[in-house]
This record gives C-alpha cells, structure tokens and sequence, in this order.
C-alpha cells in the first residue's frame, strides 16, 4: 500500500486515490483515476447509506461517480445500485452474461434461501463488457464459478485486482466462497487459475479484507491447493426464482 494514502478519498483510505467502503456483509471500493471516480460493487439496497455516507464525508454523492461496476448479481453486491441510480442517475457496467439477471429478465443464481428473502432491486445496466474489455483504468476479466457472469477487474496500472466473490477473504486469509454459494465450483477454481497469472499489488475481495502481503502468491497456493482436492458433488441450490423482481427500495 503506498506510504501517504489519500484522505479525500470516501472510506478507509489504501492507497493515493483508492477506498474502501465496509457494507454490512459485502465490501464496495472507490477508486479515483484522473477526473474521474469509480465504485466496484454497490452494495445492499437499502439507500446505499455506507457508500452514500463514505462520500458525503468527503465532499462527494453519487452524481460524481463515473460508474457503479458490479462484479456479480448478488444482492449484497448489486443491490445498492438500482437505488444510486434513480437518486443519482449513476451509471452501471458488469459483464455481458450477467446484464439480464441484473437487469431482472433472467434468473437469479443464489442460494434459495437468498432468493426467497433477499430482495434485489433490479437496474438498468449502460455498459455490458465481455471478457477482456476496458471501462476507464480497468480491464474485466471474467471469472465465471460463483456466478455464471462474475467478472473481477485488474488495474493493471497499479496492478490492484478487485475480485468480487471469485476470491474472498475472510481474517484476511484467501479461499474460495462457501460451495452453498457456488454456482459452480468447478469453473470457480478454473476461474481462480486465471487469475493466479496476474502481477497483483493489491487484492480487494468482496468480503474480508484488502491483501497486500504477497498477494499473487497467495493466489497461487490457493489454486495448488484446490485443485488438488476432488471436487465433492454440488446440490442443485439454483435456478429461476419464479417470482417477478421488487421496486427499487426507496
């Protein structure tokens, strides 16, 4: 992390121009490149309130955001923008496979108990990405496993990987998220051997906290390790919900 973080930034600060943003469950990160600022994952949906706080407490709201980008359709990741959006008009991005079950047209790919009594507003999305396309500093690259359009976002500038639910890390030690919570578990170690190729600096997971130390090789040991392991047979948890999308909280 750099010496001298930027204290203007919303959140706790990590390094010159990034934040990081405690939601209930679900970390949102901001990151300023330029004139312009970026949100990666928005949170619940009720209101926002963290990330509208974290940016009021340093001059800013919504409207100065570029981009919400969502790295899956979860609803403690994608919840909050439908709410950022109609209060704000902030724009949305998130890969192209994941648009129709963001945007409410396909089938949410969660745990059952999630999909009964989680709501996840939907929202329009401005920017579908395919794997390897750039918005601003960020190049997306998909990671399908978790959920069918999980993307992480490399800056490769700066060499910070943001991975969404790919990759968390709970008491700041890297694993993969529950199997209860896998779309696929098999894809998702695939996924994780993709991004064990990457120079990473700084990893921000969707849950857990920031690493810094040795990232990338924390990575690596994460995939020997469970590659190594047999995959035990998944229960199918997904599918349709079978009921219509809730209004945006508001």
């Amino acid at each position: 992390m750099d010496p001298e973080p930027d204290r203007t930034i919303p959140g706790l600060p990590l390094a010159r121009g990034l934040g990081w943003i405690k939601g209930p469950i679900a970390n949102s990160f901001v990151l300023r490149e330029g004139s312009s600022l970026y949100l990666i994952d928005a949170g619940y949906p009720e209101r926002a309130d963290p990330i509208v706080s974290a940016l009021g407490r340093v001059g800013l709201t919504p409207r100065d955001l570029s981009y919400s980008l969502l790295t899956h359709q979860h609803p403690d990741h994608m919840g909050g923008a439908a709410y950022l959006r109609w209060a704000w008009g902030t724009k949305v991005a998130c890969h192209v496979s994941e648009q129709a079950a963001i945007e409410g047209q396909g089938p949410r790919t969660a745990p059952l108990w999630v999909r009964l009594l989680v709501r996840r507003p939907p929202v329009s999305v401005d920017r579908p990405l395919k794997d390897g396309e750039t918005l601003g500093p960020f190049t997306a690259l998909h990671v399908p496993g978790h959920t069918p359009g999980s993307v992480a976002f490399y800056h490769a500038g700066r060499k910070f990987l943001f991975t969404g639910d790919a990759v968390v890390a709970p008491g700041g030690r890297l694993t993969l998220p529950s199997r209860s919570s896998t779309f696929d578990l098999d894809r998702s170690i695939s996924s994780l051997e993709r991004l064990t190729h990457l120079e990473v600096r700084l990893l921000l997971p969707g849950h857990g906290r920031p690493v810094s130390a040795s990232p990338g090789e924390k990575l690596r040991s994460l995939f020997r390790e469970r590659s190594a392991l047999p995959t035990p047979r998944q229960k199918t948890l997904f599918g349709p919900e079978g009921r219509p999308e809730l209004a945006p909280h508001l």
